[in-house]
């Protein structure tokens, strides 16, 4: 298909630029651009002076470079919207063609524009810059003589001179302009090495703002202003950012430390520094405070809260130092870091009234500084939980080493911040991550330490699921003058007719927040050693999968099966899973491929560690629910088993056009198992003809499960002859009219015990043997 040399696109833009004001230029600019986006084939090749098309680009270029210059805001506003379009369209013709460009947008920045335009001088010109930093020749002839003249108007924006009446900046413009430089440090170090500095001083209110500064800062400009200050230390001159890089984070821990000397004033601490820190000494009679005077880059504080502020922003700090991308190796000072999170995870925090007076805590210290304290001491263990997360994303494989102890610390933060989402979302994410490191070498306390993280995770999956019960209030009672307890308060709307005692309740939580569990559920199958997890959390946890239709986490508890005593794996859940998934293709692969060696009882899977004194009574539910007992309530907590029952159990009993008991686990060998003497054997008899019986009768009365009679054990085998008649019925639509067939049945059943195991164990085997004697032999007789 040959190309249109001239789109139509192209002469239209020339028309609509020529024929508007420029007041309705920016309500035109979604039909510009939408035209200038279609016109890449004429704006990318070499302009040629005898042909149209290079005529009306000369044309459209001019047109443009007439607006960034012209008198009105609405003009400049078009035009740099326009240069940013014909750039990402055209490439490198007409990236050399934008150094008058470059000037009257650097120029535009300096004028009396509204902010929201300015922005988008901002913007444009850092696309141009980016752009153009794949071309040596375009970088030296636009770039270098340029980006001193755009650092220095981002500044004036910054800090208007006194002499003129310019207000300061919105945050917005300010957050605009960090993300601009800190986009553009990386490709020209040595052009903005002169700014580091001024830039450095104005960034200094946005780092870790506190609430003695008496200003809101939005949580993205502080982290477009600590991003760039990450990013500074590579305009350091001869090779020396690597290590301004190492020694500005150990200031920041430094910093922590004597921050952390005034807000824990209040704890008596029992941590122990690993990098030879020795704390301050803090005064009791003024309020915890900060000093300037050592670090210039931080304003002061005071007051607890502020203090907590400062910690938080600090350790954010270290976080988005771990996340910044270096462009030589550096020297990560990981014993510094882990030593602030040590320190921090190392306080409990009282859980009663008693505990917040006495345990653990300083006697000069006032209650309402200690209360001060325990209120912003959350959100300083949430942000010790994102320097792990933003460690071992840095340090990948390298953070084994580590991980147990982390994960110590993770777990103990987490049994005083399980309350708050945001905790138990960023506690998910970090075990999630751990347990894929260290999981598999975990030792059985170690893994039985998990159950509070398991916990939360099965609780808010269910929760906005929607089958998490209401909490039943529990009636207090108090005895006055020897009366009767009475009851204090009751509700009057649970005795209402139609009110259902075990009504769930619904949790809204966010989409990160259900995906981090999701996972951390997933992992926990995945990544586990399943033989030291409770069986009644791992109960649990299958509950949760099904209940919540989580098909990962289905598939990775049936190819982790948890194992007995005895080697046998519990039952799996498979049938569940082709049932909410029948037409997913990796479950229909693990159906038709996944056969499990040995298998114990169905319901074995949810047992608990004291079930197994129940093994009779198990066998008679069994038997009632043929081998599946979804449908009965489990022996784990009652939130969990009140709601179970609402999955329905998949039909695995065999139906009355087929009397044929069906074929166990235990019995379906695999190419990967070698077969047992007794399949042997039954391949070894010959074949024999089975009659189908039409009887209602004789329809039900299939032979029972291995495991449904517990008087069953019989070292010997039976032979028992049953004669079956049957009678033709005149008008029956598929009897032979006038014959009478009889029918023998011989079942020969034997039961093998092996290893002294009890009859229900799965290696026992049931073989059934039935012969069909003919018409001639019956004659015979």
């Amino acid at each position: 298909m040959a190309l249109v040399p001239l789109p139509p696109e192209l002469r239209t833009i020339c028309r609509r630029l020529t024929s508007a004001t420029t007041e309705q230029l920016p309500a035109l600019l979604p039909l510009l651009l939408r035209d200038v986006g279609r016109c890449r084939e004429p704006l990318s090749q070499p302009s040629e002076a005898s042909s149209e098309t290079s005529v009306l680009v000369h044309k459209l270029k001019t047109h443009i470079t007439s607006l960034l210059n012209g008198r009105t805001s609405q003009g400049r506003f078009a035009g740099a919207a326009l240069v940013k379009a014909v750039i990402e369209t055209g490439g490198w013709e007409c990236l050399r063609s934008s150094g008058p460009w470059v000037n009257g947008l650097i120029s535009a920045i300096q004028k009396k524009d509204p902010p929201i335009v300015k922005e988008l001088y901002i913007v444009t010109l850092t696309k141009i810059f980016t752009l153009t930093h794949e071309y040596p020749t375009l970088v030296r002839e636009i770039v270098t003589p340029s980006s001193p003249g755009f650092a220095t108007a981002c500044l004036r924006v910054l800090k208007p001179p006194t002499s003129s009446k310019v207000g300061k900046a919105p945050y917005s413009l300010v957050e605009t302009i960090f993300e601009a430089i800190s986009t553009l440090v990386p490709l020209y170090p040595t052009t903005l090495r002169q700014f580091s500095g001024k830039f450095k001083a104005e960034v200094r209110p946005y780092l870790a703002p506190t609430i003695s500064d008496n200003v809101l800062i939005p949580a993205t400009l502080q982290a477009s202003s600590r991003r760039l200050v990450t990013r500074l230390h590579m305009t350091a001159a001869k090779g020396g950012d690597s290590t301004e890089w190492t020694k500005h984070i150990e200031d920041l821990v430094k910093l922590l430390h004597t921050t952390a000397d005034q807000v824990f004033r209040a704890v008596q601490e029992n941590w122990e520094s690993a990098i030879g820190y020795r704390s301050q000494k803090v005064s009791f009679d003024v309020e915890p405070q900060g000093s300037t005077e050592e670090h210039d880059q931080f304003p002061r504080w005071v007051g607890v809260q502020a203090g907590g502020d400062r910690i938080i922003g600090l350790l954010d700090f270290i976080a988005e130092y771990l996340r910044c991308h270096t462009r030589v190796a550096v020297t990560i000072p990981v014993t510094a870091i882990t030593d602030v999170t040590t320190r921090i995870s190392s306080i409990k925090p009282p859980y009663s009234s008693k505990e917040r007076t006495d345990v653990g805590m300083n006697a000069a210290v006032g209650r309402e500084e200690r209360d001060e304290l325990w209120t912003v001491f959350p959100d300083i263990q949430i942000a010790v939980l994102q320097v792990h997360l933003a460690l071992i994303q840095r340090l990948k494989k390298n953070y084994i080493p580590l991980a147990p102890e982390s994960l110590d610390q993770v777990l103990r933060i987490l049994q005083s911040t399980y309350r708050l989402p945001q905790a138990r979302t960023a506690t998910f994410v970090l075990a999630r991550e751990m347990i894929q490191l260290c999981g598999p070498t975990l030792p059985k306390l170690a893994v039985e330490g998990l159950g509070l993280l398991m916990k939360c995770c099965c609780r808010d999956l269910l929760g906005a699921a929607g089958y998490l019960p209401k909490p039943k209030p529990q009636a207090s009672s108090t005895t006055q003058n020897g009366q009767k307890p009475r009851t204090i308060s009751q509700n009057a709307d649970a005795f209402l007719p139609g009110k259902s005692q075990d009504d769930t309740i619904s949790v809204s939580l966010s989409p990160k927040h259900m995906g981090a569990a999701e996972a951390l559920l997933t992992a926990l199958f995945n990544h586990l050693p399943q033989q030291y997890i409770p069986s009644s959390l791992r109960s649990q946890m299958l509950k949760t999968a099904i209940l919540c239709r989580h098909k990962d986490a289905q598939v990775a508890s049936i190819l982790h099966p948890a194992r007995d005593r005895s080697g046998r794996t519990t039952q799996v859940i498979l049938p569940y899973l082709t049932q909410q998934f029948p037409q997913d293709e990796s479950v229909e692969l693990l159906r038709f491929n996944f056969r499990p060696a040995a298998t114990a009882s169905s319901n074995e899977f949810l047992e608990t560690e004291d079930a197994m004194a129940l093994e009779d009574d198990e066998a008679e539910a069994e038997s009632k629910t043929n081998g599946f007992s979804f449908g009965e309530n489990f022996n784990s907590s009652a939130p969990f088993s009140s709601v179970f029952t609402a999955v329905p159990a998949p039909a695995t009993q065999s139906t009355a056009s087929n009397p044929l008991p069906t074929r166990s686990a235990e019995a379906i060998q695999t190419p990967f198992l070698e077969p047992s003497s007794s399949e042997t054997r039954r391949k070894s008899e010959p074949e024999t003809t089975i009659v189908e019986p039409r009887s209602a009768a004789s329809s039900t009365s299939s032979l029972k499960r291995k495991n449904e009679d517990a008087t069953a054990e019989i070292s010997l085998s039976k032979r028992v002859e049953v004669s079956v008649t049957r009678e033709s019925v005149v008008g029956g639509p598929a009897d032979t009219a006038g014959d009478t067939i009889k029918t023998h049945t011989i079942a020969s059943s034997s039961v093998q015990t092996r290893g002294g195991e009890d009859d229900s164990s799965d290696d026992e085997s049931v073989h059934l043997n039935m012969d069909l004697d003919s018409d001639d032999e019956d004659e015979d007789e």
